[in-house]
This record gives C-alpha cells, structure tokens and sequence, in this order.
C-alpha cells in the first residue's frame, strides 16, 4: 500500500494484553485472522502474522529495543534488575552489541558446540538414570531444568553443584523478560538479581587470580588485557548467556516431551527412528514455543496491514502468532514431527545481529536429552499435562507430572 494513502489518524485496534495472558494461542488466532496488527497503548503496538513478524528482526527501519528503553517502558525500579537489563547485549544494537556478543562468538560457535556433543550425551543419559521409577516426580525439575543448568556450568566452568542454586535465580530473574512487568514480583526479581551478580563477579575474580581451564578464565584473561568493558558489564554479559542458555530450553524440553507423549504414536515413532529427533524438536518450539515475542524499536516509517508507524513506535512481534499462522504452515495447529514446511532457520532463534547466539546449543540439548530419555526411559507416562504460561517475552511453564513404571 501506498504510505500516502494511510490516514495519519488511523491506529490499530486497541488489545488489553492482560486479556492475552490465558489461552494465547486461541485469542492470537482470533485477533489474527480480522488484524495484521494490534495497539496495547499508544505507540506500542503488536504485529501477529507471519509475514510481518519474520521480517521484523532485519528490517532495516526497525532496530532491537534498547536496555534503556526497556527498563523505562517496563517502570523497573533502579537497582540490580534495571542496571542489567540496561546494559546486557540481548538489549544492545550496533557496534556496543558486537562488542559485548563478540565475548562469547568462539565458545559458540558451531565446531566448538559440536565438539561438546558426547559430553550433553552422557549429562543427559546420567539424568535420566537418576529419575524416580515407580513413583510420580515434577520432569520440569527432575530433567527438563537439570540439563541446561549443568551444561551451561560445565561450558562455562561453574561447578555442576552449583546449577541448581544459580539456576532458580535465574529463573526469578527472567520473569523480567515478559510483555507485562510483574511489578508484585519485582522485590523477588530484585534479590535473585543482587544475588546472581554477586555469584558471577566472584566467580570472574577468583579466575583473574588463579585462571582455570574454562570459558569464564579465557574470558577474564582476555577482558584483563583489554578491558573494552567495565567489570560490572562484564557480569552483566554473562549473566545473559545464563539465561539464554537455561530458562528457555528448561521450558522447550519439558513442553517437547509433554506433547510428544500427548501424541503416543509420535512418541512411538521417535523411538525407533532416532533421525525424527531433531523434526521432533524444531516442532515443539513451533506448536508451543517458550518465547513469545520480540520487541523492536521503529527507527523510520514503515506500513504494517494498512497502519503507518511513526519513528518511536515499540513495535512487538508476536512469534508465538506466526509459528501458527496459516500462511506459513499447513493445518498450525496440529502437532506434527513429520512436517516439511519448516523454514531453514527456526524464527524461534530471531534473525540478524541478534540471532540467538546459543541456538546450537539449545538444540544439540534438546536433541540428546530427548534420545537419552526415549532410549532409556520409554515407558515414561504423562499424568499432568504442563501449561506454558504467557504470550509473551520468555513464557514460564508449570509443573509436569510424569511416572516412570
């Protein structure tokens, strides 16, 4: 369309988001099928096909919401939560983003990932002969929360001990990371935040006086003979690969699993042809993804389904409306590993300068734990189908009944 032809007063319909809380997945559809695009406030608007959303993340007129603006248009107190969110680079765009993502680019990148295949093989065949038989048990927090916790310590070269404590308050911490700030939460958020940077500078500092053989040495030497960022930032930055590399596949394997074994013939499937698994994978993020949205800051003009957006709109993209958008996928809502339409990068990742650095690693987790769990524990039964909560940001997800007979 035209741009000149848009009305300057013309807004999109206006959307409670809190209405969006429940049942995400019927009230998207709905509101996608009349609206390309809805308004939360003025100037905050939320993009909700396909189309739109996957080409959001490298349109040259949008750009990622900045740390600052975050914590501005979420109201976070100052304090720790805000002087993250402030600084990390999964809020950060152009040269000051490169820079602090640059700290991590070689330890993820795909050789080195691989190379660690063996290891997440055996974490995950080690939980899996640990689980409870016999008796039910939470797999959120038997399996689906253990593994990223203690792959991510191992890659970095936290103690494996130490995954569960750092894991829970990362877990408060990304409750931050949500459409809608839950402000009642916030003096939880605050003291796990407190709590975690205290962690991780410790850690960074006793490895600056005796260097070990890990990441976190290799990033402190390097940081110690250029510092490009001050210490603070420096916690800041590893702190995010924390959460990017724990909260969201805790929630990816758990939803994986549970809608696999909703769907026994698929389960059944997975276990005799093990080369479904990374289908089988790429699906659960599609169906019920842990990430909802992405939110990107509008920096010229652009025309969404027939609405002009001014420079300064925050412009919300609902990934958890295009992973179900008929325009993208045959019949979206049906779970299904064999399905051939995926497109060759997830768009759960992103695209562009902000691709998610982590990808391979969350799927080579995903991927193992899953053989892991179908090899040695097949006749693993649901009782309690777990819910992901949320339509946006990092969604959280409830407790998952399993038994093992």
């Amino acid at each position: 369309m035209n741009m000149q032809q848009i009305p300057e007063a013309a807004v999109p319909p206006r959307v409670d988001p809190h209405t969006l809380m429940d049942d995400p997945h019927t009230k998207l559809r709905r509101l996608r099928e009349d609206h390309a695009i809805v308004s939360f406030a003025d100037n905050h608007v939320l993009a909700l096909r396909a189309e739109d959303v996957f080409a959001a993340p490298t349109d040259p007129r949008t750009k990622q919401i900045d740390g600052i603006d975050y914590v501005r248009l979420n109201k976070i107190p100052a304090g720790y939560v805000a002087r993250l969110f402030e600084d990390i680079f999964l809020f950060g765009n152009d040269e000051t983003h490169r820079a602090k993502r640059g700290l991590f680019a070689r330890a993820f990148s795909f050789q080195n990932i691989r190379r660690r295949q063996t290891g997440i093989r055996a974490v995950a065949e080690d939980i899996v002969a640990g689980l409870p038989r016999g008796e039910p048990f939470d797999f959120v927090e038997a399996m689906a929360a253990r593994l990223p916790a203690e792959m991510i310590a191992d890659f970095l070269g936290l103690p494996r001990l130490d995954s569960r404590y750092f894991a829970s308050l990362v877990y408060d911490v990304a409750m931050a990371i949500t459409p809608i700030y839950p402000t009642a939460m916030h003096d939880t958020i605050e003291a796990a935040a407190r709590e975690l940077f205290t962690y991780i500078a410790d850690a960074l500092t006793s490895r600056l006086k005796a260097p070990q053989d890990d990441l976190l040495s290799a990033i402190m030497v390097d940081w110690h003979e250029d510092p490009v960022i001050p210490f603070d930032s420096l916690v800041h930055q590893v702190i995010a690969v924390i959460i990017g590399g724990t909260d969201t596949t805790r929630a990816g394997f758990a939803m994986l699993v549970s809608l696999l074994l909703q769907h026994p013939e698929q389960w059944e499937a997975v276990q005799q042809d093990h080369s479904l698994i990374p289908g089988a994978v790429s699906e659960a993020l599609r169906y019920d993804p842990p990430v909802g949205t992405i939110t990107r800051l509008v920096t010229a003009p652009l025309e969404i389904g027939g609405f002009r957006l001014q420079k300064g709109t925050i412009l919300k993209v609902s990934v958890l409306s295009a992973l179900r958008d008929p325009a993208a996928y045959a019949q979206p809502d049906e779970f299904d590993i064999h399905r051939t339409d995926h497109p060759r990068l997830h768009p759960i990742f992103g695209n562009g300068p902000h691709r998610c650095i982590g990808e391979v690693l969350a799927k080579l987790e995903m991927q193992e734990a899953l053989a892991a769990l179908v090899s040695a524990a097949p006749d693993i039964r649901l009782i309690d189908v777990p819910t992901m909560i949320g339509f946006g940001g990092i969604r959280q997800i409830t407790r998952m009944t399993t038994k093992i007979d």
